[in-house]
């Protein structure tokens, strides 16, 4: 019987040392994981921001995370890396070392940097020894949007948000059990039980008789393992008691066992409860007395501000407000006091590094048994992150109005609920005539219903869509738009909404025309250049050997164009090209191709050419047309020129265009120089020339004879 009533003393006072090491570790659990809750939130935000303004603010970003990390203590910085190169830290004091930073050549962080690029989602790393100082864990949260128009999501930058270890474990109340070597924590980079220790001993995970627990970690887990606590001197007096009171009268210590053990669950639960409220609620909860002077702060207080609570304890609960805003509570307090009401009102809340965060303020006056007041009750709600939010909204609608791109939102039948300026200005119907119509895209803007209707096939399977389209706008203008198009879908996965932004891109292609056209033509004489005579070439030939057709390429040279340039001057000479290059252009058909290489050097690709007899005539052709006398300003009397010109044979000369223009220059040569007249054929060493007796003059390089061989 005694060694009964004593083990069910000792067992009893094992089981609430057990319970009360339990509520701890869940304690510090929920602490630590509402804490990194928190700091996720700053880092989501502030890449929001980055999102919907498609780019850095600076001044903006600065402004909105100042203002959220300073009601967040856990954080030690917020850090913005466009291209994964730390480019902002906020605060920058105690934070130089970081900027400049490539976190993507990083010999330990960038395995974190990794996983949130190739996943797209925000993980947690480390935690890791600082650049700049400390041990923390990163928050990273990767920013992605279309940069080029590509319709993809194209990789800007990281939002990363070092999060202090030791003031993480500091503000979950676990300092004196690491201290103590009671408390160990595991899961590096988020791994659990599978990550390294990086706080405690870490045998505490090798003993069976260590509790333990997971926290979540944002996208990981890490785990807690604590030693129990050893029985107190109180737990060892009331073992002895139990001794003693069992000897003198066991039944009477059995029933006062019984209902310690009832009162003690009780007082557990009680405790507990208390515990997890006062710990986990974020309002500030305080107590005063009926002189108004603050008799209890729960630790939310101190999150939220900064401040040890227990320097205000004894003084008025006015004192927890700025300074600037005491007598205005304090009247409006008196004020609801009088009408028998609460007091419900918005305030600022003092905090430690002089600033002060918006509140909303309710106060009770606590009545006692005798219906006098017994002091007053109140709570503190953190207003600032939907101040934040409001101002994100106010930021995301100066945005949609203010945006030079037309912006259409459309429910899930396509009908208008929201149209920008800017769309107003380019359909030149106002949003009133178009809000709960549907929204028939060819009637407005775009060339062709089969257009829409494979733009709405494309959206069923992929939730965006982008294409730069031809369009003519009502006023009759012919433009190019760039139509970008996101399906928005609701929980259940099925499209509730359409985003549509159209920008006019016209002047943008029109300049890329016209970049295309000057790489590509001869500044003199409008003729195509190498490269244009190249992107041409590659054209007709392929076309050639598809259909069968035949190709000549003829290199002209002008035998006396140097003279005349000498004589009359540059700007003669130049007039002399540019009439040269009209009757070039004259003498080919549609698909022919006319091109200057440089100086008094043109050529012309014949399509279509079969036989040298045709060439001959073509290369006659070629002499008659540019010695024609040329009537030139400042000059008195007409000028002449002749050419000499060379012809090469695509497929039985060469097959490329290097070796056509080789062939074809070597043969103008031999025409310049040698005996056989002003038109050669490379690899002919006997054909009727142009020029020569029975030439053929008919200029039809079209006609489907047989090649003329060797």
């Amino acid at each position: 019987m005694l060694l009964s009533i004593q083990w069910l003393v000792e067992r009893q006072a094992m089981n609430a040392r057990l319970q009360s090491d339990l509520d701890a570790l869940a304690q510090i659990r929920t602490r630590i994981e509402a804490q990194l809750n928190q700091a996720s939130n700053v880092s989501d935000a502030v890449a929001a921001m980055i999102l919907v303004e498609r780019g850095l603010d600076e001044a903006e970003v600065r402004a909105v995370a100042e203002r959220l990390r300073d009601r967040t203590p856990v954080i030690r910085s917020i850090a913005i890396a466009p291209g994964s190169v730390i480019r902002m830290s906020i605060p920058l004091e105690g934070n130089e070392a970081a900027i400049g930073v490539d976190l993507a050549d990083h010999p330990v962080q960038s395995a974190s940097l990794e996983r949130a690029i190739e996943t797209g989602e925000p993980v947690l790393g480390g935690p890791y020894e600082m650049v700049q100082g400390g041990f923390a864990v990163i928050h990273r949260v990767p920013v992605f949007f279309d940069r080029d128009d590509d319709g993809d999501p194209d990789y800007w930058g990281v939002v990363s948000t070092p999060i202090d270890v030791m003031r993480l474990f500091e503000a979950a109340g676990a300092t004196d059990l690491l201290q103590a070597g009671r408390l160990a924590v595991r899961g590096f980079d988020g791994l659990g039980d599978q990550g390294a220790a990086f706080l405690g001993r870490p045998e505490r995970f090798d003993t069976d008789t260590a509790l333990k627990t997971s926290v979540i970690a944002l996208d990981g887990r890490w785990e807690l393992a604590l030693r129990p606590s050893a029985p107190g001197p109180a737990m060892v007096w009331a073992s002895r008691a139990a001794r003693l009171a069992s000897v003198l009268a066991g039944l009477l210590v059995i029933w006062l066992v019984l209902r310690w053990q009832i009162q003690q669950r009780r007082l557990v639960e009680s405790e507990r409860l208390l515990r997890d409220v006062n710990s986990n609620v974020n309002d500030v909860v305080f107590r005063a007395d009926t002189q108004g002077r603050l008799l209890y702060l729960n630790p939310a207080y101190e999150r939220l501000t900064g401040r040890n609570d227990r320097q205000l304890l004894g003084a008025s609960w006015l004192n927890l407000f700025s300074e600037a805003e005491r007598r205005r509570v304090r009247l409006a307090f008196k004020r609801s006091r009088d009408e028998g009401a609460r007091l419900v009102m918005t305030s600022r809340l003092a905090r430690q590094n002089a600033t002060s965060l918006p509140v909303e303020i309710r106060v009770d006056v606590v009545p006692s048994r005798g219906g006098a007041s017994a002091g007053l009750v109140g709570t503190l709600t953190d207003q600032s992150e939907r101040h934040a939010f409001e101002q994100l909204e106010e930021l995301a609608t100066a945005v949609f109005e203010g945006a030079g791109d037309a912006i259409v939102i459309l429910d899930r039948r396509r009908r208008v609920l929201a149209a920008n300026p800017a769309f107003e200005r380019m359909v030149g119907l106002p949003t009133t005539s178009l809000a709960g119509q549907r929204l028939r895209v060819p009637e407005v803007i775009s060339p062709s219903q089969q257009w829409l209707s494979q733009v709405a096939r494309h959206l069923k399977y992929r939730d965006r869509w982008q294409e730069e389209v031809p369009s003519r706008l009502p006023d009759g203008k012919e433009r190019v738009l760039n139509w970008s198009l996101d399906a928005v879908r609701d929980e259940r996965g099925r499209v509730s909404r359409y985003v549509a932004v159209i920008t006019d891109v016209t002047s943008r292609h029109q300049r890329m025309e016209a970049m295309h056209h000057r790489a590509h033509h001869d500044p003199l004489t409008d003729l195509l250049n190498r490269a244009g005579l190249e992107e041409r070439f590659e054209q007709a030939r392929l076309h050639a050997l598809r259909e069968g057709d035949g190709i000549a390429v003829a290199f002209i040279d002008l035998n006396d164009f140097k003279p005349i340039n000498d004589t009359y001057g540059h700007h003669v000479g130049d007039e002399l090209l540019r009439e040269i290059a009209s009757r070039l252009r004259a003498i080919g058909r549609r698909e022919d191709i006319v091109a200057r290489l440089g100086g008094d050097e043109f050529v012309v690709v014949f399509y279509g050419v079969r036989s040298t007899a045709a060439m001959a005539s073509l290369g006659e052709t070629l002499r008659e047309r540019i010695q024609a006398p040329i009537v030139l300003r400042g000059v008195n009397q007409p000028q002449s020129v002749k050419a000499s010109v060379g012809f090469a044979r695509l497929s039985l000369d060469a097959d490329t265009l290097d070796g056509l223009l080789r062939r074809a220059d070597k043969a103008m040569y031999e025409a310049k120089f040698g005996e056989l007249g002003t038109v050669v054929i490379h690899g002919v060493s006997s054909v009727r020339l142009a020029g020569t007796p029975g030439a053929d003059k008919s200029g039809d390089h079209a006609k489907n004879g047989k090649d003329e061989q060797e």
